[in-house]
């Protein structure tokens, strides 16, 4: 830097430190005002109760007094309603600016409107903060004008107001490093988002549940995080490209932008596995809004079906394995869905897939009552509207028989026998009045309670035989017999295909307020997954994120695939591609670049610098391994290590061999890839990368996986041969 662009940049270092003084002077203010606020009114609301209780004059002499006491607490509980909405505001604004002060902005952009005036400067942050005269000092970064920061480069540009398209230049972009009300430095650059503050947020500490990536928002990030004209996204980014956190930015931004119209209730995230359920639910508070509904697949089906589930540990054991069961392959299938489509024939056929309704094991709604008013239904009616159908004779048969079965005489018998306690658990209330009409009414309460169940099995289709259904529909395709799971669970292949028979003939799922699905490591779905998907969520916005090259189970599916299941919507499939890799080093992602197994379409650009190089070691034995171990961590200075394994199996072997006391000293953790992916280590070292052991391009894809998990060093052992795939 020359001595006059060292005197400019201290010259316009000073400006800014002035900005950001008076800015976080402001903010906090604003912070004391608003506490203050928020304090005052929760005692003003206190007293305004106590004042109420004695004001209104409880008068039920009359007609008239009536109303005028209704009125008077109407009016009272609308001012209560009004103060509540006052303090919620408050508060919500209090705590977006205290989240503000950690780093009030991050980013500045002068935009010139081409209107003859000078150019005016924008400042970006996490939150828009203005004063009482409404003078904006920070624009939200999700807001119009801020979309010009993360654009390309300086120069002529525009951006979208209410879907009018207004040409601005960006005169200048500056981004900022800021400690509270610390300016530590600037950086002015016609690109947008200068890779210097990117590597700066990445050097931070990986065990935090997220950093602060608004900052660092890459321009093809950018570009998804705000794409609102493509209803259906589907985005093939490799390791370290940021997906989860594009789609973290995604939900924040489409909250934001349809504020309007929708809540985070309107948005269903659908996470890779628990762990990523509680870290997501972490994050979007950070962001300032609330975390939509969050869970994993295994959880979602298990919402919609009454059966018992395999558990979350049990699912990826078996997807991790290398045998898939003939039975399995076939119901993952889209085939197998097409079959189902059009499976309506084939089950009316058969008429056997209905249940009697028991109670205490004897049977209140026979299998032929059900089918006679099954066959009352038009029989030109689709099937899942013949079934609701029968659904509403049942309701209207069982009712009439409670009302008959609480008029006999041996019933009402019993309710005028019923000891204090009982009446008072069936009724709240004791029986002081014993005339007809009142015992009548008592004994209709005591049979609706005492049969709630079959209540509940008619109005909830308990007689509707699913699994007999799909039975037939399976051995109908393949000509052979299903086989169930002795002990009863079903896997999630399994449930998959029953709510989607159940969506498609029995009744229609109610998830129609879902606007946005989010879907993260797409790639480990099935085609019958999607498409279930696509049945259930006929008109929601997809955002898709994955990585083909981390499709490491035996349930995955191609990109193309994800497409062509798609085709059922009139709506094209939008296809990004992230290659910028920001997790590993550079030596690192140059490793693994080598084992992506589309690398002669597109190289993974690596953005961190080069680092160490990844270690590759033979082991002959337990004695060896040990004193790499020894050998490693020294050159770690006793930092922690990650062990990735192959398998679960191994991982527990491996434990079992090194015991706890070594692994406590050594600073050591064993993981199988099935959970570490989407997480992220310092240092990784891979097990047992020989040539016997990784050699399918499943098995490539695991040691890309595994690889890629390694942020600082990276090492590799193996026993007699090393894997071709590194050689």
């Amino acid at each position: 830097m020359t001595q006059n662009n060292s005197h400019d940049y201290e010259k316009e270092f000073a400006k800014e430190a002035e900005y950001l003084d008076f800015v976080y002077k402001k903010m906090l203010q604003s912070r004391d005002s608003l506490d203050a606020f928020v304090k005052e009114a929760r005692e003003e609301g206190l007293t305004f109760v106590q004042k109420m209780s004695e004001d209104v004059r409880v008068d039920f002499s009359s007609f008239s007094d009536n109303m005028d006491t209704f009125s008077t607490i109407e009016m009272k509980n609308r001012e209560i309603d009004q103060m509540n909405s006052r303090i919620i505001s408050a508060e919500k604004l209090l705590e977006k600016v205290k989240r503000s002060l950690d780093a009030p902005y991050f980013g500045k952009v002068d935009v010139d409107f081409l209107d003859d005036e000078e150019a005016e400067s924008f400042y970006i942050g996490i939150n828009s903060f203005d004063d009482d005269n409404y003078a904006k000092f920070v624009y939200d970064w999700r807001s119009p004008i801020a979309e010009l920061f993360y654009n390309n480069t300086t120069g002529e540009s525009a951006y979208e107001v209410n879907g009018i398209t207004i040409d601005v230049e960006i005169d200048k972009r500056r981004q900022f490093v800021i400690d509270k009300d610390t300016l530590v430095k600037f950086f002015d650059t016609s690109v947008s988002i200068q890779d210097d503050v990117l590597l700066e947020a990445l050097e931070q500490d990986s065990s935090s549940l997220m950093q602060d990536i608004t900052s660092t928002i890459q321009s093809e990030q950018n570009v998804i995080i705000r794409d609102t004209k493509h209803p259906i996204i589907l985005v093939n980014g490799v390791a370290g490209s940021g997906k989860t956190s594009t789609i973290m930015q995604r939900i924040a931004y489409l909250l934001y932008s349809y504020r309007k119209e929708i809540t985070s209730d309107n948005i269903l995230i659908l996470s890779p596995n628990e762990h990523f359920v509680s870290y997501i639910s972490n994050v979007l508070p950070s962001l300032g809004e609330k975390t939509p509904l969050n869970m994993t697949l295994l959880q979602f089906v298990g919402r919609h079906l009454s059966m018992e589930l395999e558990d979350e540990q049990t699912y990826f054991n078996r997807i991790s394995s290398q045998d898939v069961p003939k039975q399995t392959e076939i119901i993952r299938s889209a085939s197998f869905i097409d079959f189902i489509n059009d499976s309506e024939e084939l089950i009316l056929h058969h008429m056997d897939f209905f249940n009697p309704v028991l109670r205490k094991d004897k049977e209140i709604v026979s299998t032929e009552k059900i089918i006679k008013a099954f066959e009352q239904t038009p029989d030109s009616s689709p099937l899942i509207a013949r079934i609701q159908a029968t659904r509403q004779l049942l309701s209207s048969n069982w009712e009439r028989r409670m009302t008959k079965l609480a008029q006999k005489s041996k019933v009402i018998d019993r309710v005028m026998s019923l000891p204090e306690s009982l009446q008072q658990k069936f009724f709240n209330e004791l029986i002081t009045d014993d005339s007809p009409q009142t015992i009548s009414k008592y004994a209709k309460r005591y049979v609706q309670i005492q049969y709630s169940q079959v209540t509940r099995d008619v109005r909830g289709l308990a007689w509707i035989n699913l699994q007999g259904i799909f039975e037939k529909i399976y051995f109908a395709y393949t000509q052979e017999v299903y086989q169930f799971n002795p002990e009863g669970i079903l896997s999630i292949d399994e449930a998959v295909a029953f709510i989607y028979i159940y969506n498609r003939f029995i009744e229609k799922l109610s998830l129609t307020n879902m606007r946005f699905v989010l879907v993260d490591e797409v790639q480990d779905y099935t085609e019958a997954q999607i498409r279930l998907l696509v049945s259930l969520f006929p008109k929601s916005a997809f955002t898709m994120v994955g990585d083909e090259n981390q499709a490491i189970f035996n349930a995955n599916i191609k990109f193309q695939d994800i497409i062509n299941n798609f085709s059922a919507r009139s709506e094209n499939v939008e296809l990004y591609q992230l290659v910028n890799s920001y997790r590993s080093s550079g030596s690192i992602t140059r490793l693994f670049n080598r084992l992506a197994t589309n690398n002669d379409e597109w190289e993974i650009v690596p953005i961190r610098p080069a680092g160490n190089e990844p270690k590759i070691v033979k082991v002959d034995n337990r004695t060896d391994y040990l004193k790499l171990l020894e050998v490693v961590n020294q050159e770690l200075d006793g930092k922690a290590l990650t062990l990735i394994t192959k398998t679960m199996v191994e991982a527990e072997e491996l434990e079992q061999s090194l015991g706890q006391e070594l692994l406590e000293r050594l600073n050591l953790t064993i993981i199988p890839i099935s959970l570490s992916k989407g997480l992220e280590f310092d240092n990784v070292l891979i097990y047992n990368a020989s040539n016997a052991h990784y050699h399918s391009q499943r098995d490539k894809r695991i040691l890309y996986t595994a690889s890629s998990r390694a942020m600082k060093n990276l090492f590799i052992t193996y026993e007699d041969q090393l894997t071709e795939f590194l050689q």
